[in-house]
């Protein structure tokens, strides 16, 4: 239901507040339903199970040096607001992020927060024929570039944020990766005209994530 009202994002009670480009509107909150499974759903939700298990196990002062990490970087949630993580979010969040680039867990925290800049020199997609994407490397050989892709849209789509990691490359690949066999293996073909969003997100060698590069590409 579209209402007048100063715009606000969340849950209250059984109310959902979002908007839109129209306006502000409410609804009734969803429970969605989400199993775990055994696709990427799972491996996610086993990391974050993961990094929230080590964190009991790294002893005090390695919390304490955590807690002091977090209270220096400062994060920007949905709604524009500044709020510090505790050492067990950050914790989290790092070790998460570096077990889906399929490094081990770190007990310490981050030597550097220095991302490099994601992107790519090339990026094409050819109905039933391929899909690849050709990294610009900006990054080190043990830094990462996750490599995340949308199912077929229309071409009325300008907007997406449904993603599905496909793999990963080192941070200073440079070669042509094809995409196109583990696409087809999870969503099917498509046709000329229909776009492909992606988003690329740079990860350098402690887990610290950068700013990724989004868009879509235009298949012919």
């Amino acid at each position: 239901m579209k209402i007048l009202s100063d715009p606000s994002s969340g849950s209250i009670a059984g109310t959902t507040h979002s908007h839109n480009r129209a306006g502000q509107y409410t609804r009734s909150k969803r429970m969605p339903v989400q199993p775990v499974g055994s696709g990427r759903r799972g491996i996610v939700k086993s990391n974050f199970a993961a990094a929230s298990a080590a964190w009991a196990g790294i002893g005090a002062p390695l919390q304490l040096a955590w807690n002091n990490y977090a209270n220096g970087k400062p994060y920007t949630d949905a709604l524009g607001q500044s709020i510090a993580l505790t050492g067990h979010q950050m914790f989290v969040a790092i070790n998460a992020m570096l077990l889906n680039c399929g490094s081990p867990i770190s007990t310490s925290v981050p030597l550097s927060d220095t991302v490099f800049a994601a992107g790519f020199s090339a990026f094409t997609a050819v109905a039933g024929a391929s899909l690849s994407v050709t990294p610009t490397g900006l990054g080190l050989v043990t830094d990462y570039l996750l490599i995340a892709i949308s199912a077929p849209q229309s071409s009325g789509v300008a907007f997406c944020k449904t993603f599905w990691q496909e793999m990963k490359v080192a941070g200073n690949d440079v070669a042509a990766t094809s995409l196109y066999a583990l696409y087809l293996a999870q969503f099917g073909p498509w046709i000329a005209g229909q776009r492909i969003f992606y988003k690329l997100t740079p990860v350098n060698q402690y887990g610290v994530a950068g700013t990724p590069v989004m868009g879509f590409i235009t298949s012919t």
